[in-house]
């Protein structure tokens, strides 16, 4: 009877691995999918996402807390759930604080003196502006009209065969909703965030400049700024719910790309500390 439940442990932990891989594979697989034709294809991709997030935090990870306290100790399964888990509850809570950074942003509040807006671009369908995008310009609006004097560079190229510049689709609708023409700059061949700042940081000679961006962009936006010596502020735009899933993850993943050394590290880190205390 105990070698029975021993294996059924041993299988089990096995199904859990790999519903632990497909939850983060799928994610990353849909995140590679960048333009979705049709709305509800939007909003399904983004549920599909929170569903996953939702069975890796809700099941996988309670079913590995059962298994490293019933397995073996020190078995090969009890091993391999313990690096499996201890990837996955790094990935998961990294990705809560993520989240919860990323929501603190919105209480930033505009500088009292700005010179310069900076609208980091995003992509554009059609020559219409997305929601994501329209929020990030909203908002702009909102602190222009407190500082009415700057003057809002809006930065994005022709991306992946569109129609038009996000710079200039932009700018359209800044123009459409008030703000006149001759205060708008556009730089219209940024492809990225890193080109958006290093571009835009060419026609801007003020250090009183203030980049608007969408919550889940901050931190990476911020962090490329910094590297580039440039000591602008950040306000952002909060993101409509049924996109979250897919923006928060696609830029938290980006951050863990552009630092996969300090994943790394604390990855090898945590599972030494835990192999020296077990």
């Amino acid at each position: 009877m105990a070698k029975l439940a021993k294996k059924t442990m041993i299988y089990l932990n096995l199904v859990n691995e790999l519903i632990c891989a497909l939850c983060w594979g799928i994610t990353i697989r849909l995140i590679l999918v960048r333009h979705l034709n049709s709305e509800a294809k939007v909003v399904k991709f983004n549920t599909f996402v929170f569903a996953l997030m939702v069975i890796n935090l809700a099941v996988v990870l309670p079913i590995f807390a059962f298994l490293l306290k019933n397995l073996p100790s020190q078995s090969v399964s009890w091993q391999s759930a313990l690096i499996v888990t201890t990837i996955d509850v790094l990935s998961t809570f990294n990705l809560i604080l993520f989240c919860v950074f990323s929501c603190c942003t919105r209480l930033q509040k505009c500088p009292p003196t700005v010179q310069d807006f900076l609208v980091l671009g995003a992509a554009v369908k059609h020559g219409q502006v997305p929601p994501v995008l329209a929020t990030r310009l909203d908002k702009t609006i909102r602190c222009w009209k407190m500082h009415s004097s700057a003057k809002v560079i809006v930065s994005g190229g022709t991306v992946q065969q569109a129609r038009a510049a996000e710079a200039d689709v932009m700018a359209a609708y800044l123009i459409d909703r008030g703000i006149p023409a001759i205060k708008i700059v556009c730089e219209t061949q940024a492809l990225n965030t890193w080109q958006n700042l290093a571009f835009a940081s060419q026609l801007i000679k003020s250090q009183e400049t203030v980049v608007v961006t969408s919550d889940f962009h901050v931190l990476r936006a911020r962090t490329y700024a910094r590297k580039m010596g440039l000591n602008w502020s950040f306000v952002s735009s909060k993101t409509p719910w049924r996109y979250c899933p897919l923006t928060f993850m696609r830029d938290y993943l980006g951050i863990i790309r552009d630092h996969w050394w300090v994943f790394c590290g604390s990855t090898l880190l945590l599972l030494l500390v835990e192999l020296i205390l077990l």
